[in-house]
This record gives structure tokens, C-alpha cells and sequence, in this order.
């Protein structure tokens, strides 16, 4: 019987094929981790203000601005508003110097186009007055009028009534003192008359009321 050939061993290493990889990725991660991207800043620029236009006209609401000083106020605040087709500056000037722009000094004020715009003043008197509103050219676009009076000292009604069915004719009239505090009464007084031509005969009656 023949001898069996002696052939050398050979063992089988399963993860030596696996080492080329493992190497290929560990020096991966390690360049991956070496690599720091710069940091990059945006910063938005801002936009540049609308250009601003030569106005021809400008809208003032209300047209007229009325008031009553109140009860122990010598000033008031006024405001109305002004509205633009265009963006554009104007300029306030009231005639009076009792009306006091609260802006800046020169009444210059920006408009937005189709935006509405308020603008205030304080009023130093009871006086009517006009405030002008010019372009930048220096020309009287828009006026803005206004009437402030001292506070009322008596409030006062009157009525007229007729009635189809019997004739009568009634008118009526009342007055009251305006209250000069919140815890003082209100007193007022009242007097009819009614005629009935049916009849040809006059009624009339007098009253006196105390609120408070």
C-alpha cells in the first residue's frame, strides 16, 4: 500500500481579507475628521430706502378737525392723517403758532406711497387755523383745517313735533349747565308749549331736573 503523499497544511485565516478594508475605512474617517470646513458669515444687506418722488397733490382726512377744549384743559391734541400716491416728503406749517407740530422741528414728514401717515399737534388755545402742507419744492399741495373752542358752559336742545291725527303743534326747548365735575349734579330746565287747532287751545309746562 502506497504511502499517502504528505501535502502541508494550510490554515484558513477568514478575516485577513477583511483587513484591507478595515484599514481603507479607519484612515477614511480619520481624514474625514482632520477635514473642518470654514465658517461662512451671510449677512443680509439692508435695502436701500424707497426713492422718493416730487408730490402734486396730497390727501388730508378729516378735512376739518373739531373739537372742545375740556372742562379745565387750556390745550388739546389734534391729529389727522395725510395719504401719498407716491413716496415722497412733505413739509407741515401751521399758520398759527398756537398749533404745535409733535415732530421734528422742521415739520418735515415721509410719506408712503397708499400708506396712511398720522401726524399729531398739540393745540396751546382755543383757535381756528389752517396747517399747509408743502412738497420739497416748497409749493402748497394740501391744507389741513381745524376749530378748536373753549368748553362748553350750557348744553342746550330744542324740538318741534306735529301730530296729524288731532292737530297739535308742540315745540320744546331745554337747557342744562355742562358738568364741571364727575361728582358734581347736573341741573337743567326744560318748557314746552303745544297748540290744538282743533280746539284753539294752547298748553305749556315748565320743568326743572337735578341729575347726579
Amino acid at each position: 500500500m502506497a504511502a499517502a503523499s504528505k501535502q502541508p497544511s494550510r490554515k484558513k485565516r477568514g478575516g485577513s481579507g477583511l483587513r484591507p478594508l478595515f484599514l481603507l475605512l479607519a484612515l477614511g474617517g480619520l481624514g474625514q475628521a482632520q477635514l473642518v470646513a470654514p465658517s461662512v458669515t451671510i449677512t443680509p444687506g439692508a435695502a436701500p430706502p424707497p426713492r422718493t418722488e416730487l408730490a402734486r397733490r396730497v390727501l388730508v382726512q378729516p378735512a376739518r378737525v373739531e373739537q372742545y377744549l375740556q372742562r379745565g384743559y387750556t390745550t388739546a391734541n389734534l391729529s389727522f392723517s395725510l395719504l401719498s400716491e407716491v413716496h415722497t416728503e412733505v413739509a407741515l406749517r401751521p399758520r398759527d403758532p398756537r398749533m404745535v407740530f409733535r415732530g421734528p422741528a422742521d415739520g418735515r414728514v415721509l410719506l408712503s406711497a397708499y400708506a396712511t401717515q398720522s401726524v399729531s399737534f398739540v393745540v396751546l388755545a382755543a383757535h381756528a387755523g389752517t396747517v399747509d402742507i408743502l412738497n420739497r419744492e416748497g409749493t402748497v399741495i394740501a391744507q389741513a383745517t381745524y376749530d378748536v373752542r373753549p368748553p362748553k358752559v350750557l348744553n342746550q336742545s330744542a324740538s318741534l313735533s306735529y301730530n296729524p291725527f288731532d292737530g297739535r303743534t308742540s315745540l320744546g326747548y331745554s337747557v342744562s349747565l355742562a358738568s364741571t365735575s364727575i361728582f358734581a349734579p347736573s341741573v337743567g330746565a326744560s318748557a314746552g308749549l303745544s297748540f290744538n287747532a282743533a280746539q284753539n287751545r294752547l298748553d305749556g309746562n315748565v320743568s326743572l331736573n337735578v341729575r347726579w
